[in-house]
């Protein structure tokens, strides 16, 4: 295989692959990629960890067309020190891989692509085929960007570790919760487009792919539900913002969802909070941040004491101290004393939009509610800390 190729469209289509391939497998060959060039102008860079496959083409002038398994670590790093300009690739018969621009040669070891897995594809599995459903790019970013924060990191609790990904016909949504807050995201779907109903589980290593995919895209998404995978593509001729005429042709990410139940998120919700408070997003966030830097990180509990008007922050050290801060809030009820861990918080204000949230409160054991105020479309529910 010979082929010559823009060293940033590869060095782009490799930084997205070696973060699927496993640097820790008992099967070795998954911490490779597949480079393939199959045509004359174009080649293919690959990888899979059987859960997720990643699946890219960018333009090259290819001589001599092959397959070869690549170290995607070692090729990456190789290549973020090169510099910006064409590289050519040459595999011979031992499947050594020769990586030449200008001066700079560099002969690395790569692998028959016999013994890597196939990666998943839409329609291999027989059946009829399914169509795609065009999803805007803008708002499965937004969904994901919104949500990801509250998936749990615990990878034993599969319907933790996980976004529900849902479609009624009307309202795209995305749900995730580490039973400690749960965050829900939802974008109304234009009146023509009323073919997108799924009720789907990706999990957290997927989606947070998909966030990386879709920082690039613009236009639609294809999306192909074909259980137990879910596709996210961009085809030849779609828009992928990576440098240019540099850029991607083409890329296919295949998730493989979880088949686990996801906790009724609508019962988490409080219906009950009487207690409402408006405050500046910027304002309760910068005064989180101050007070809650003492918190002890074993026990990070951030005090909060609401009063007609304004709301006291304030956190209690042993090692180091005290801090307390007041600001000015919209609110005209009863005396009130909770305690939250303020990461949790502003979790929730980085990706609120407005200016101003709304956060409904119940009792000191009772969730709070935080919305964007006049909004809707995001909600998020923190649990308390018993103070």
């Amino acid at each position: 295989m010979k082929l010559r190729v823009h060293r940033d469209a590869l060095l782009h289509a490799v930084q997205r692959v070696q973060a699927v391939a496993e640097r820790r497998t008992s099967l070795q060959i998954l911490s490779s990629f597949l480079l393939e060039a199959q045509d004359k102008a174009s080649a293919r860079v690959a990888a899979t960890n059987l859960q997720i496959g990643l699946d890219m083409a960018v333009p090259a002038e290819v001589d001599q067309g092959g397959v070869v398994a690549i170290g995607a670590r070692t090729l990456f790093e190789i290549l973020r020190n090169f510099p910006p300009a064409m590289v050519e690739l040459e595999v011979d018969e031992m499947f050594w891989v020769h990586v030449r621009s200008g001066r700079i040669h560099f002969r690395i070891v790569g692998a028959s692509a016999d013994g890597y897995p196939d990666l998943p594809q839409p329609g291999k599995r027989g059946g009829d085929p399914v169509a795609p459903v065009a999803i805007p790019a803008e708002i499965v970013r937004g969904l994901v960007e919104r949500t990801i924060f509250s998936i749990s990191p615990d990878e034993t609790r599969l319907h933790l570790n996980s976004a529900l990904f849902q479609g009624d016909g009307k309202v795209l949504r995305m749900v995730t919760t580490d039973g400690h807050r749960m965050t829900s995201c939802e974008e109304t779907v234009e009146a023509d487009k009323r073919f997108y109903r799924h009720d789907v589980l990706i999990p957290a290593r997927g989606l947070a792919e998909l966030r990386k995919i879709v920082e690039d895209v613009e236009g639609d998404l294809q999306v192909i539900f074909e259980n137990p995978y879910v596709f996210f593509e961009v085809p030849i001729g779609g828009k992928v913002a990576t440098g240019g005429e540099t850029g991607l042709q083409s890329l296919r990410l295949a998730i493989k969802l979880v088949d686990a139940t996801f906790p009724p998120y609508r019962q988490v919700i409080p219906r009950d909070n009487k207690r409402s408070v408006v405050v500046g997003r910027n304002v309760l966030g910068a005064a989180l941040r101050r007070i809650s830097s003492i918190s002890p990180s074993r026990t990070p509990t951030t005090r909060l004491r609401l009063e007609s008007g304004r709301m006291k922050i304030s956190s209690d050290n042993p090692d180091i101290g005290v801090g307390e801060e007041e600001i000015d809030v919209q609110y005209e009820g009863e005396a009130l004393d909770i305690g939250f861990n303020a990461r949790y918080l502003l979790d929730v204000l980085d990706v609120i939009r407005g200016e101003n949230v709304q956060v409904s409160l119940g009792g000191s054991l009772d969730g709070a509610v935080i919305r964007e105020e006049n909004d809707e479309r995001f909600l998020s529910v923190v649990m308390p800390i018993r103070i």
